[in-house]
């Protein structure tokens, strides 16, 4: 144990110390920060051009419909000029597109919803064609419903939002915010996953770089192979909690700070009036608002805590004994290549096998996903929000931790042959047997 201890520990302080893990564990948020960032300024950019569009209105209906805007400017031309505008239009530096609207010769606007023609001389995106499309399609639905003898007061009026109120008799309470738990559930499936493949693959690569530079030979004198394995995986673990717990301190102080950032540069009487502007436009949002944090407030924060660290650490050291067994057994990552779909695979389906959790967060696949320990460190936490039984939850649990301990004992066996043996890739079949030979 006090080897263990000991590699765990050079494991630990040779990552912490090194320059590029300082950098990018304080970085990498900023860095998703930004990228976040540039994503909305180049979308602000890519829309903030403004499209000029030609309006030639056959049935003179639509001619007040279409009102400018600072994204789109409307011009009005008569069928006379259609010829000559689409002549210059490929050409054209000022015009983007034509919209032509034909004759309502029928009566019921049935030739111009066949009929009406969009022609550009670039693409047009797909929200300002939808946009064109609102437009006609409105003064038509107005119009036939005037035709019709309709009251449109009376038709919006009678239009339903039924919201429903459930009520869960297996928990005692009331079941809502079906979509915050969706998010949350995805949010931290996410974390787990990306985290067992970086720093599993960081093991099997250091175990990888060590067998190259004839090192382990001399560490391997010292102690034994499975406390070698373990030491690696254990500091590796450490590393993974501590940038884990700076990138959530960073978070926090983040979230913290704008708030103050923000209050700071306006008085507390503008900051009411603020809100209460806001409150006032805006009803609705307010109230959802308010939803949301009535929902917040009933998740299971310790027991999500508790089962999110739980299979975090499980899951790692599970998949961890894998990656450190298929980098004790190959000399070189383009090797690795050949073994690496052997725990990626079973993620994946861990992964996006849970989707069906969201339709029926009880069901059998589900259930059976939480359960096999392949797949249970990532399906499990997708159903933690959705007050999971205690029963599966220490049924799953005690498999992941059963098959954990089983699988650092099959990953120490390949790993003490595999990590002596150089020059040689070895076969499925070759693994197999070397978990059999004996001490």
């Amino acid at each position: 144990m006090k080897n263990i201890f000991l590699i765990a520990q050079r494991e630990f302080f040779s990552q912490v110390k090194n320059k590029a893990f300082i950098i990018m564990t304080f970085l990498s948020p900023l860095l998703i920060v930004g990228a976040g960032a540039v994503i909305f300024l180049l979308s602000s950019a890519n829309n903030s051009e403004v499209k000029n569009i030609a309006i030639v209105d056959e049935s003179t209906e639509f001619v007040t419909s279409f009102k400018s805007s600072k994204q789109m400017m409307f011009s009005i031309y008569t069928p006379q000029e259609l010829k000559s505008i689409k002549d210059t239009l490929k050409d054209s530096k000022y015009l983007n597109a034509i919209l032509h609207i034909p004759k309502n010769t029928d009566g019921n606007y049935e030739n111009i919803e066949k009929n009406t023609q969009l022609i550009t001389n670039g693409n047009l995106g797909i929200m300002d064609r939808e946009k064109l499309s609102r437009v006609i399609s409105s003064k038509i639905e107005k119009d036939k419903q005037i035709k019709l003898g309709i009251d449109s007061a009376a038709l919006n009026n009678s239009k339903a939002n039924v919201n429903l109120n459930v009520f869960n008799v297996s928990d005692g309470k009331e079941d809502k915010g079906m979509e915050l738990k969706i998010g949350l559930s995805m949010f931290l499936t996410y974390i787990i996953f990306m985290f067992v493949m970086i720093y599993g693959v960081k093991v099997m690569r250091s175990i990888v770089e060590e067998k190259n530079n004839r090192v382990v030979e001399i560490i391997i004198s010292s102690v034994k192979p499975f406390e070698l394995m373990m030491g690696k995986i254990v500091g590796t673990t450490m590393v993974a909690l501590t940038q884990f717990g700076i990138w959530i301190g960073m978070t926090l102080v983040l979230l913290l700070a704008f708030p103050a950032i923000a209050a700071s540069r306006m008085d507390m009487t503008q900051q009411m009036m603020n809100q209460a502007q806001v409150a006032e436009a805006n009803p609705d949002m307010m109230q959802k608002m308010t939803e949301v944090s009535e929902v917040l407030l009933t998740f299971n924060y310790p027991l999500i805590i508790f089962a999110f660290i739980a299979y975090f650490i499980l899951g790692y050291l599970f998949y961890s004994s894998i990656f450190a067994a298929i980098g004790s057994a190959v000399d070189n990552d383009t090797d690795t290549q050949q073994f690496t779909y052997f725990p990626l695979v079973p993620m994946m389906i861990g992964l996006y096998g849970s989707m069906t959790t969201f339709e029926n967060p009880d069901g059998p696949v589900a259930f059976w996903l939480s359960m096999v320990p392949l797949t249970s460190p990532i399906s499990m936490i997708t159903r933690i929000p959705f007050d999971v039984p205690m029963w599966q939850l220490a049924l799953s649990l005690s498999i992941l931790l059963v098959s954990t301990i089983f699988m650092v004992y099959i990953a120490s066996k390949i790993y003490r042959i595999g990590i002596l043996i150089y020059g040689k890739k070895p076969t499925v079949r070759e693994m197999i047997k070397w978990i059999s030979y004996k001490n």
